[in-house]
């Protein structure tokens, strides 16, 4: 991780450990900063592992909104720093029913080993869309195994603790997945379609294995 990276996640976790806290109302504001910080890092970590596998590097900023339509000039003078803004201004407007996760998005760059790596018969030294596609779906699916883990092992032990941690591993996954500015969502469905579409199928399973059984 990147040291400019470091006071980003530290904030995240903050922010979502807050929202958290004023969502359940737990006396145990600790637990709720390890549960942050543990879904946070599995996200940045499945990403960047998967990056560095087909040689990009990535580096996590707070999400940021500026183009609101296609058009030219559909666009803000300056960057709104959404990442803090909306899911603080929900929380609170909602009085911590609406549970925002949309903290993060991911800049990347080919490293110097990507012009020389082959595709087929082919060799691509620029970032495909599609490479940002597979780097924002390996985040989600470490989001799910996480979440599913986590409801196996509620079943014996730490009860309510890992129950809070599949249920929110599970939300940080699918408030990423909306096709939004430059959330891994709008990565993803740009990158590919079908793979999104695949995503949001499995989001389904996962949330009914979560919770209904």
């Amino acid at each position: 991780m990147e040291k400019k990276e470091v006071p980003v996640i530290l904030l995240v976790i903050f922010l979502m450990s807050l929202i958290i806290f004023i969502h359940e109302k737990s006396p145990n504001f600790l637990w709720i900063v390890i549960i942050s910080a543990l879904i946070i890092s599995v996200s940045v970590f499945c990403k960047k592992l998967t990056a560095k596998i087909i040689n990009i590097k990535i580096e996590h900023k707070i999400w940021s909104f500026q183009r609101w339509w296609i058009g030219k000039s559909s666009h803000l003078k300056k960057a709104i720093p959404a990442g803090a803004v909306f899911p603080a201004i929900l929380s609170v407007i909602s009085f911590g029913f609406i549970t925002c996760f949309s903290f993060l998005q991911f800049e990347s760059t080919a490293l110097p080993a990507r012009a020389v790596k082959n595709y087929g018969t082919k060799r691509f030294s620029e970032i495909m869309e599609f490479d940002l596609c597979m780097i924002g779906f390996y985040g989600i699916l470490g989001l799910f195994l996480l979440s599913i883990t986590a409801k196996i092992f509620s079943s014996y032990f730490f009860g309510p603790s890992l129950m809070l941690l599949s249920k929110y591993s599970f939300y940080y996954a699918i408030w990423n997945l909306l096709p939004l500015s430059s959330l891994d969502g709008a990565k993803m469905f740009f990158g590919s379609s079908r793979l999104y579409a695949f995503t949001g199928i499995l989001a389904i399973i996962v949330g009914l294995i979560i919770f209904l059984f």
